[in-house]
């Protein structure tokens, strides 16, 4: 068996151009490891088709890919326009309508019933991420009458942003529910909650979960200012974090968006919390065969900066080339790891334990104790793997905050389990029937990852007491 050439995992959203069965194989094949489905387009039928297709070509070719749903949540989108598009030009006088029409070159249509109360005379308006933008001139019943002032071609069912207007609705809508629903009842294994404002709409999807007795990884989007206010509230809640910097570059100023990305990325990392980075990062690639050098640049610093996973949305939904894509990225994803293990990896190991040390409070967990201390061995001395037996993938993840040049391989006996670590960093998880060193050494040895005279390091439960969770390290050569 062989591993994976890069430890950044790569999230690929399926669409019409990639939920083809040979596609879908040569993307995993490519590096795909998390297959995201967006539940703000299509129907349940074409969803279920597409969740047993991933899960079918995966088994056949015995690659793990878990699968992430994304709700919609209350995105205000404008309406279908006729013949898809209109070009709006500068200083133009457009209406933009809650009126049931058909777009025109006067009237845009907006599927959102609450939309001029949320806006006054003087708001800019932005729409298709930002790319076109209109000043509010008056507000009516079902009407809000704008000055363009960035024009541009606007498609159908584009998005619509008001920085920080304040929306009278659960970010969590009962359409959401509906949809968690069909998605635990799908086995999703993991849910994207869309323009996520406080721990409270986490914690609303977490309960909706538990009261089915379901389990699923729960992502939270960071693509609002209230998002980014109440990070650290949010951040204690979810699973994972997910940031989403389409509608974030819109609804806060755009140049303070590379220093926030490297702030939350940094913060999800030291509470050990996978992130994912999102939006345009190689989409160029959507009509092209290769990507700019600044998409490039922007994928790699990413990385350098922590993220666990990137992810790829138009590209590999409605791109030309969806498999070349993955396959940049993981291109990307391999050599920026290498650059990084090679010429830094015992400078940034050392600086990130000093600052761990600092940042985590004086009385932690044991498995925070446990988990930096693996990685001052890892310092030390030659060792190939680090093994970790978990039950709910929460060693791993703490090992991976630290991002170590070695594999962590995480042996679980649950499937959601399993899956959930695909979205950290240099985790490659195994499902087993037991988590006993015999096993995993067995395991190993079988699929010819380790040969005699390499060093691993296990991670162990050992019950002291009533307590038993992860609380020993073993390095030993194997035999």
């Amino acid at each position: 068996m062989k591993l994976p050439g890069n430890k950044t995992k790569i999230i690929a959203t399926i669409g019409p151009a990639s939920m083809e069965k040979k596609v879908l194989e040569a993307m995993i094949k490519a590096g795909m490891s998390v297959a995201r489905i967006n539940f703000a387009h299509g129907n349940f039928e074409q969803h279920e088709k597409t969740i047993k297709r991933i899960r079918e070509v995966s088994e056949r070719i015995n690659r793990r890919v878990a699968i992430l749903g994304d709700l919609p949540g209350v995105k205000i989108r404008v309406g279908e326009i006729q013949n898809g598009s209109v070009t709006l030009h500068r200083w133009q006088t457009i209406t933009l309508t809650t009126r049931d029409i058909t777009g025109n070159e006067a009237e845009i249509p907006v599927e959102f019933k609450d939309f001029p109360r949320m806006v006054s005379k003087g708001d800019v308006i932005y729409l298709s991420d930002g790319f076109i933008a209109m000043r509010v001139e008056e507000v009516r019943d079902t009407e809000v009458l704008c000055k363009v002032l960035v024009g541009g071609t606007l498609f159908s069912h584009k998005g619509i942003n008001v920085p920080n207007a304040r929306m009278a609705v659960d970010a969590v809508t009962e359409h959401d529910m509906e949809i968690l629903n069909f998605a635990l009842e799908q086995g999703i294994d993991a849910i994207g909650i869309s323009f996520v404002g406080s721990a409270y709409d986490v914690l609303k999807v977490r309960r909706f979960v538990e009261e089915k007795k379901e389990r699923v990884f729960i992502i939270s989007k960071i693509e609002r200012p209230d998002a980014v206010r109440n990070f650290d509230d949010i951040l204690c809640a979810t699973d994972g974090v997910m940031i989403a910097r389409g509608d974030l570059g819109v609804e806060m100023p755009i140049e303070k968006l590379p220093i926030l990305q490297k702030k939350l990325i940094h913060k999800a990392n030291v509470a050990g919390k996978p992130v994912i980075t999102a939006t345009q990062m190689l989409e160029s690639m959507t009509e092209e065969t290769l990507p700019t050098r600044a998409e490039v640049t922007d994928v790699a610093n990413a990385i350098l900066d922590g993220t666990d996973a990137v992810m790829l949305s138009e590209e590999t939904a409605v791109g030309k080339y969806p498999v070349e894509t993955v396959r940049m990225m993981a291109k990307i994803a391999r050599t920026t790891e290498t650059y990084r293990d090679s010429l830094w990896s015992s400078r940034i190991a050392d600086w990130k334990i000093v600052e761990w040390k600092e940042k985590m409070p004086r009385k932690g967990t044991i498995k925070d104790a446990i988990t930096r201390s693996i990685i001052e061995a890892l310092n030390s001395l030659s060792i190939k793997y680090i093994l970790t037996p978990t039950r709910t993938g929460q060693t791993a993840r703490l090992i991976s905050r630290f991002k170590p040049k070695q594999w962590i391989l995480a042996f679980a006996t649950e499937e959601k389990v399993a899956n959930s670590l695909m979205f950290s960093y240099g985790v490659y998880p195994f499902l087993v029937n037991e988590t006993s060193e015999k096993e995993i050494l067995s395991l190993i040895k079988g699929l010819g990852l380790v040969s005699e005279n390499d060093t691993v390091l296990l991670t162990k439960g050992t019950p002291i007491g009533k307590t038993a969770g992860t609380n020993t390290i073993r390095i030993f050569t194997v035999g």
